[in-house]
């Protein structure tokens, strides 16, 4: 036992020198969450149990330029067998959220590798626990590049593509591109964003099977008035005369540690009528410091479809982060 506490300790001293050495920063999130919803029994569960690694490095070759890497990990901490709650370790997945590198100086920021889409800016109404608007933009994306030009009173574009994403597309080397933008003055902040998915993409996730491109446009606002601060994003995606539209509103008031928040929700899904839905949700969040937080929300699902019933969901959340 000695052996392996010594073995353990002299492990984490090398592993705590390299990282000094490069400069790293090690970062988390642990979040649990307890939710009821209609019909289906309480769950108690680890929503994220993320890990990662960042860090940067001035080019002694380069003046002004930094090198910038980052790592990053999912843990599906809750098991995927069906009597994980009663063993002693919990069989699961790993996901690779994010694995990218980035040079960063006065002509902006190039980076290569899987990671945040810079389109999702546009979801700035997604304050809530629950993600039931069915937004499209998604929160990443891998075998991409980005050039993002230097912020200019305000203002920064961007340049993304997603590079020969799929095997089994032998037509095209770039399976999606996008462009956006993203401006602040004072109170306000704007994003707009495009992007297009060629039509012979195919991974499984997506039907491209009729071949059409996939063209999906954004535009997200926050305006800030003293503690109030108001959200709206607006999502069209379009693929063969077939459209899905989704618009989204709320709001955060904050006292003290304590925010109250508020959103509404619609969705025009391709099809229409029954299909439609609309959601609600409410939330109060208290932070307990600066890196510890728990949360209530209730939200609902209101189907247009009227031989469905509405779903509401109630959450309770307390997540720490590192």
């Amino acid at each position: 036992m000695k052996k392996a506490l010594i073995t353990l300790a002299v492990a984490g001293a090398m592993s705590a020198s390299v990282t000094a050495q490069a400069d790293a920063t090690l970062y988390g999130v642990t979040e649990t969450r307890l939710q009821f919803v209609d019909g289906q029994d309480a769950n108690l569960y680890v929503d994220k149990a993320q890990l990662g690694v960042k860090g940067a490095d001035a080019l002694e070759n380069w003046d002004g330029v930094e090198a910038r890497f980052q790592i990053e990990w999912r843990f599906d901490a809750n098991g995927s067998d069906d009597d994980a709650a009663f063993q002693g370790n919990a069989v699961n997945d790993v996901q690779l959220r994010k694995a990218n590198v980035s040079l960063e100086g006065d002509f902006g920021i190039v980076e290569l590798g899987r990671q945040d889409n810079l389109g999702a800016a546009i979801k700035k109404a997604d304050i809530f626990i629950s993600s039931k608007h069915n937004a499209k933009s998604p929160d990443r994306v891998g075998n991409a590049a980005y050039y993002v030009t230097p912020r200019m009173s305000g203002f920064e574009g961007y340049a993304g593509l997603v590079i020969d994403a799929a095997g089994s597309d032998k037509e095209s080397d770039v399976d999606a591109w996008q462009l956006g933008f993203n401006y602040s003055l004072s109170a306000l902040d704007l994003s707009v964003a495009y992007t297009e998915v060629d039509g012979n993409y195919d991974n499984g996730a997506i039907d491209h099977s009729g071949g059409d491109d996939i063209e999906l446009w954004g535009v997200g606002a926050t305006y800030s008035i003293a503690d109030l601060q108001l959200y709206g994003t607006y999502e069209h995606q379009e693929q063969a005369g077939a459209e899905d539209e989704m618009f989204f509103l709320s709001a955060a008031y904050t006292i003290g540690n304590t925010q109250l928040k508020a959103g509404y929700n619609k969705n025009y899904v391709a099809g229409g009528g029954n299909n439609d839905f609309d959601t609600y949700a409410f939330q109060v969040a208290h932070a307990l410091g600066k890196k510890a937080s728990v949360k209530a929300e209730y939200s609902v699902k209101d189907l247009d479809n009227s031989s469905q019933d509405d779903v509401d969901y109630i959450t309770l959340s307390y997540a720490l982060a590192f």
